[in-house]
């Protein structure tokens, strides 16, 4: 999609004075943006999510859909105390068969990154992936999923954020897609995966705070491939929630704005000044 400006056709005998007329009522024009992202807060998740689309969640995960188009969405999950150990393409994997998927096909992947947790000397392990599949309905599908997993004590832990819509909408779709996948969020990591139910080993000391999981969760944002599509006039949107740290005004700006060089959107009235989204890492 590009930016849609409503074109005025003028009569052919047009006076020339007239045609430069620069008068503010012909300039200006108000632009319509098809979605706007609002702020969403579950039980454990949260996320900026285009107002009007369904958003399902729980403990576990949450799953963000199109109602035009349940093939187009984002989702986050996190898997908290199962037995046995993994790996992110065994993770992906797994979750590719849980919703059924079919011959999948992978485009392109991430080098394998590991981060040592500081306070519990374990590993977290993560990659990003980009493929294509046929869900159940024997539709071919699109996505990118970042998955990461810490194994520890005959344990692990595994998380997963992912967009996904038609092949033939990725061009149009992936960089907004992206954008809502990206702000997806533990705001309750004390039941994140029904940890508050799951007896995990006491020398890894996982279940108290849930402080891998966050801190993962955070790092997924920072090293994630996130960059692989370029914001630009074809992403057809406006951001809400977002505030001036210095003088706490709100603001609602057009995803077009958004700039990756400070990971976020400058304040239109002081361009130095970058505008606080809460929903951003």
């Amino acid at each position: 999609m590009v930016k849609h400006f409503k074109k005025i056709n003028q009569p052919p005998n047009i006076n020339q004075n007239n045609q430069n007329n620069n008068s503010p009522k012909n300039n200006q024009t108000k632009t319509t943006y098809p979605y706007t992202l609002v702020a969403h807060t579950g039980q454990v998740f949260g996320a900026k999510v285009p107002q009007g689309w369904k958003v399902t969640d729980n403990e576990s995960g949450i799953d963000i859909l199109d109602p035009a188009d349940p093939n187009t969405g984002a989702a986050g999950a996190v898997a908290v105390g199962w037995f046995g150990s993994q790996t992110p393409d065994g993770f992906i994997d797994f979750m590719l068969k849980a919703i059924g998927a079919s011959n999948v096909s992978y485009e392109n992947q991430s080098a394998q990154e590991t981060i040592k947790d500081p306070n519990y000397g374990l590993n977290w392990v993560m990659k990003t992936k980009t493929f294509t599949f046929t869900n159940k309905t024997g539709q071919r599908i699109k996505a990118k999923a970042s998955a990461g997993v810490l194994n520890g004590y005959g344990q692990f832990c595994g998380m997963i954020v992912a967009f996904q819509t038609t092949p033939d909408k990725w061009s149009k779709w992936a960089p907004t897609l992206e954008r809502i996948a990206k702000s997806i969020m533990i705001i309750n990591p004390s039941k994140a995966g029904g940890i508050d139910k799951v007896r995990l080993p006491t020398a890894a000391d996982l279940s108290n705070d849930s402080s891998p999981i966050m801190e993962s969760w955070e790092y997924r944002n920072r090293v994630g491939d996130w960059s692989s599509h370029e914001w630009s006039d074809a992403i057809m949107g406006q951001e809400t929630d977002l505030y001036s740290p210095s003088t706490g005004q709100s603001y609602t700006r057009p995803l077009s704005d958004y700039d990756p060089t400070v990971d976020g959107y400058h304040n239109p009235d002081n361009f130095s000044e970058v505008l606080v989204d809460p929903y951003a890492r």
